[in-house]
């Protein structure tokens, strides 16, 4: 808005008035709004505006004492109309001779009342509410949808907007009594989320698994049910967020284990641990364009460009850039091949047993037909020419 009252400052007479006449419209409709019924409030925001002096043009906040501070001037203004204001602000420049007769437009700036939620919740964004609204904490979590999945109940945050932003953490989870808790406006709330590993493979009930931190891999094989009988111990994978590949060992009796807790042996945000068959290598199915497409026995996770090179290499008419890939689950992922140098290169994406590899045709131009379809507009052409003549 400031840099708009600074387009006044124009060479042109005749455009100038325009402009000054345009504000001082939308400032006579914003006054007559709230001249003689809105009273200011301690914390909002008020933009005072003298229309043809745009170096005096500023937004100014009112203070928790009631005040603002305006060119050195120090005003009273919490409570009173913007009548009262203006003409506070038009005795002020013209006593300390700033302005010998200025036009004074104050009005209020004024925000959305809302509350903010975000983290590990369903659907993080802004909820509006108003000052005569009645909210509590778990109240602003249940208008985001509620705590997600992933969310540490024990680290709820609310993180207060007013003079002292004072950053507060409570514990939300079920086990513990209700608390109230009042959210004032434009509060924000923030759910912190756990880390998420996965345990796969041979173990009891593989899947995610919430944590805060790290945690050992002795305690994920007990957390997942522990090794089915069929579980190879000898040659655990681990598999980092950014693709990387670990094989270690444990002992079958892991949860007596007092190894020191190196990397090796503990899984972080996004690191996957698979624990592959004793008996039997698993499949995966590479198909499409490669020369020798089928099913491929492995013994973990395995990348791309090996799961290709198992398969024989491309095919001359393979597409090289992307490929599919079809999750056990039944997810489909589309994977980019080119690496984006401004980006670095990005986490290597790995296939695990079950899964499909589907290597895509390469878009190539059909010259025949191309040809075919020239000579069809050619000739066309050569017929509209004639007709013309």
């Amino acid at each position: 808005m400031i840099y708009f009252f600074q387009s006044l400052q124009v060479f042109r007479a005749p455009v100038r008035c325009l402009q000054a006449f345009t504000v001082l419209l939308f400032f006579i409709a914003t006054t007559t709004l709230f001249s003689d019924v809105y009273r200011i409030k301690k914390g909002e925001t008020l933009l005072i505006a003298v229309i043809g002096q745009p170096e005096y043009t500023h937004s100014v906040q009112v203070r928790e004492d009631g005040r603002i501070n305006y060119f050195g001037g120090d005003f009273d203004v919490a409570g009173q109309t913007v009548t009262a204001v203006n003409q506070l602000i038009r005795e002020f420049l013209v006593k300390d001779n700033h302005v010998r007769n200025p036009i004074v437009m104050v009005s209020p700036v004024l925000q959305e009342n809302g509350v903010f939620v975000g983290g590990a919740v369903k659907a993080p964004g802004r909820y509006h509410i108003t000052p005569e609204t009645d909210i509590g904490l778990y109240r602003a979590i249940a208008l985001a949808g509620g705590i997600a999945e992933n969310a540490d109940r024990q680290g709820v945050q609310l993180i207060r907007t007013d003079t002292t932003q004072r950053v507060e953490t409570y514990d939300l989870s079920t086990n513990r009594p209700y608390k109230d808790i009042r959210v004032n406006i434009n509060d924000l709330v923030f759910v912190m989320p756990l880390s998420v590993v996965e345990v796969q493979g041979q173990v009891q009930t593989p899947g995610k698994l919430f944590i805060r931190g790290d945690i050992g891999i002795e305690q994920a094989l007990a957390r997942a049910g522990g090794p089915t009988q069929e579980a190879d111990l000898t040659a655990l994978i681990k598999v980092e967020k950014d693709g990387t590949l670990s094989e270690f060992h444990r002992s079958e009796q892991f949860w007596k284990s007092t190894e020191n807790n190196s990397v090796l042996s503990t899984l972080s945000d996004g690191d996957v641990l698979y624990v592959p068959n004793v008996f039997k290598a698993e499949p995966i199915y590479v198909t499409g364009y490669v020369r020798n497409p089928g099913v491929q026995r492995v013994r973990g996770p395995l990348s791309i460009p090996k799961a290709v090179a198992l398969g024989g290499g491309y095919d001359v008419a393979a597409d090289r850039e992307e490929v599919i890939i079809h999750r056990r689950d039944g997810a489909t992922e589309e994977i980019s091949l080119i690496s984006d140098t401004d980006e670095g290169t990005p986490p290597q994406t790995l296939l695990y047993p079950g899964d499909i590899l589907e290597i895509k045709k390469a878009f190539q131009v059909d010259w025949s037909l191309v040809t075919t379809f020239a000579y069809i507009f050619i000739s066309g052409l050569g017929i509209i020419i004639q007709l013309t003549r």
